[in-house]
């Protein structure tokens, strides 16, 4: 019983150390509003790409150090990527 507690606590454990944005990412749909993705991955981002007609890549890094990017075109998420470190 004790091993199946343990390997119970162990499995809880792991899965909690998921990537940092996976819950917030399941809820990422194209169309969204740059208001809508602050909003739900939070203010901790860094503007990358800025268009003289108002598109920009907002990026988001998380403690594995993968970098998310979000792509809006008029206002609204085109496409949204992740690329790592190596």
């Amino acid at each position: 019983m004790k091993k199946l507690f343990f390997a119970l606590f162990i499995a809880v454990t792991l899965a909690a150390c998921g990537p940092v944005y996976n819950t917030q990412l399941k809820q990422v749909e194209l169309g969204m509003t740059q208001r809508e993705i602050v909003s739900l991955m939070g203010e901790k981002y860094s503007v990358v790409d800025q268009k003289s007609n108002g598109d920009q890549t907002l990026e988001y890094v998380d403690k594995y150090k993968n970098h998310w990017f979000f792509v809006f075109v008029n206002g609204q998420l085109n496409k949204w990527y992740k690329e790592t470190d190596n």
